[in-house]
């Protein structure tokens, strides 16, 4: 059974919420400092917590109700308010500034995250205003060891209180957490910006999905020992880089991971061409 968590304060997540339980009969309880929904498909957790500060949440709803993996419903902000679908795992490469801890990452769950994207894709054209982006792994929270990810609508309160929107994202919730399909190629990614282009192509248009993603401007921080325990967390059995944004020092760290974790090097460009979606 798939938990879809949400925040008490995150306008984002009670959107999606309150379209998530119009489409069934649930049960609804409290247990603890939560509350619960539940249905035959799928259960929803409500937190008082935001979020990104929801270390070891898995471990406290394991008390309550029996899960194997976290969709965490939830908005996403920037400063340039473009209308957007966003898709990331969390955890921090250097530093903690929004929650988690610092050198630790969530296991991402990439099976899921890539049939979202697809039900997503169906679905877009009801929002053409809205454009879909993956984000790379950024903030908290960071100590989750059930499979997760953020499924966010962006990125101000007037997207945020959109009702088609949320019912685009909880239709595509819905649809991932109903599908058996898990024969994608899992990779993690390295390079490229925040909305991370060439990771958001290839879960689009490939056979590829994506645990960790690391962008450039996390390379002063990121490190072998890091980078495979991101590989080994995310079960990838590739990484793929963004050839136009990683020198040599950072090709020879990915080169030194992949041999130790066992997995092969893509360059992005040959992910495109070679590992198609099929119509």
């Amino acid at each position: 059974m798939k938990l879809v968590v949400c925040s008490e304060g995150d306008k984002a997540g009670q959107n999606i919420k309150d379209v998530l339980l119009s489409f069934s009969t649930f049960e609804e309880r409290r247990a603890g400092e939560f509350k619960l929904y539940i249905s035959d498909e799928f259960y929803i957790a409500e937190t008082k917590e935001r979020l990104i500060c929801a270390d070891y949440i898995d471990q406290k709803l394991a008390k309550y109700v029996d899960f194997e993996e976290i969709l965490f419903a939830s908005r996403h902000s920037s400063k340039d308010g473009r209308k957007i679908f966003t898709v990331h795992v969390s955890g921090n490469v250097g530093t903690a500034d929004f929650g988690g801890r610092p050198y630790s990452l969530a296991k991402p769950s990439p099976h899921t995250m890539k049939n979202y994207v697809l039900a997503l894709k169906d679905r877009m054209d009801r929002k053409p205003e809205f454009e879909f982006t993956m984000e790379v792994t950024h903030h908290g929270p960071s100590e989750i060891s059930k499979p997760s990810a953020f499924y966010e609508i962006g990125s101000t309160e007037e997207e945020w209180k959109d009702r088609e929107a949320a019912e685009i994202v909880a239709e595509s919730i819905v649809e991932a957490i109903k599908s058996e399909k898990r024969d994608w190629n899992v990779a993690v990614g390295v390079g490229g910006t925040h909305y991370a282009p060439r990771q958001t192509e290839i879960i689009l248009s490939t056979t590829f999905t994506f645990g960790h993603n690391f962008a450039k401007y996390t390379f002063e921080h990121l490190n072998t020992q890091f980078l495979v325990k991101a590989v080994k967390l995310s079960e990838a059995e590739y990484i793929i880089i963004d050839e136009k944004s990683v020198n040599s020092a950072v090709k020879g760290m990915v080169n030194e991971a992949a041999e130790i974790a066992g997995v092969e090097v893509l360059k992005s460009k040959k992910v495109k061409r070679e590992f198609k979606l099929l119509p």
